[in-house]
């Protein structure tokens, strides 16, 4: 059948347009199934650069959590050493009160008092979580303390050279430039001052002023120590504050991103309802030309 001359270029025109449409309708469908305005960011035209730079900022904020909680884990296995110190400490304290009322002292029983504390401060303070010693600082792979380091004479003064960790503290820093320190070093003023009073006890075991004296230290120390893990429990708080402000943040983040992502519903029904209307409109129209020919008019 030959259809008329005037008709080829409406049936053309007509079609293109069928075309156009099939593909606004075909993009509402898929926007329906999945939810979202497109599978890909460049069918999100100007929400490109918006959901790019927000979905790496999230993610940004996400790594930064996941190393404040393992930061957390650490401080928090720090306050507990220190805690156990300070145990320590109220127990060397208590014994030593009790040796300066006694009307004599066993140079051995003392001595070996002394030892048994030594021992078991270098162990609390050479404490790790994990593979990371939490006392020595930037160099948590070292062991901090050793007391039988040579030059260590703690009874000529106050002496840190029993300390081997790093001179520079251990901190977690944020992609946004935020820095905390986490945990002590084991060279902080009441740490040394316990271990000298215990050294002064184990130098003259028997000696009642020496035993005066190291009582003396022993309860600076504890004050001490215990000022050491109030700033350790304040680590642990900034650490949880950090934590919670940047889930507040990635939470309103991914909210926006997905309001910039996600489809519209309600309009992409009414949407898909209109093409529909419109496509069957266009095809019926090309079915009604194509059936027209020039014989109808001769």
């Amino acid at each position: 059948m030959i259809s008329r001359i005037s008709s080829f270029a409406h049936g053309g025109a007509m079609l293109a347009a069928s075309l156009k449409v099939q593909a606004r309708l075909a993009d509402q469908q898929a926007q329906t199934a999945s939810g979202v305005k497109s599978q890909t960011y460049g069918g999100m035209a100007t929400s490109t650069a918006s959901v790019l730079t927000l979905s790496n900022q999230s993610a940004r904020l996400a790594a930064d959590n996941t190393a404040a909680t393992s930061a957390a884990a650490y401080v928090q296995a720090s306050y507990s050493a220190v805690g156990e110190i300070a145990d320590l400490a109220t127990t060397i304290k208590t014994q030593l009160a009790s040796m300066m009322s006694s009307s004599t002292l066993d140079a051995a029983t003392t001595g070996q008092y002394a030892a048994d504390w030594l021992t078991d401060l270098q162990a609390l303070l050479n404490s790790r979580q994990g593979d990371a010693y939490l006392f020595s600082g930037q160099s948590t792979d070292v062991a901090p303390v050793d007391f039988t380091a040579a030059g260590y004479a703690p009874s000529a003064g106050a002496d840190t050279t029993y300390y081997q960790g790093a001179a520079a503290g251990r901190t977690y820093a944020s992609s946004e430039g935020q820095k905390l320190g986490l945990s002590v070093r084991a060279d902080a003023s009441a740490f040394e001052q316990l271990a000298r009073a215990i050294a002064t006890v184990a130098a003259n075991p028997a000696d009642a002023s020496a035993i005066a004296s190291a009582y003396g230290l022993a309860g600076t120390a504890l004050t001490g120590v215990g000022t050491l893990q109030e700033t350790v429990a304040i680590q642990a708080a900034s650490l949880e504050a950090t934590t919670a402000h940047n889930t507040a943040r990635i939470d309103a983040i991914d909210s926006l991103v997905s309001t910039l992502k996600d489809a519209d519903l309600t309009q992409a029904a009414v949407l898909t309802t209109q093409y529909q209307t419109q496509l069957e409109a266009l095809f019926s129209m090309i079915s009604t030309l194509s059936s027209l020919s020039l014989t109808k008019y001769l």
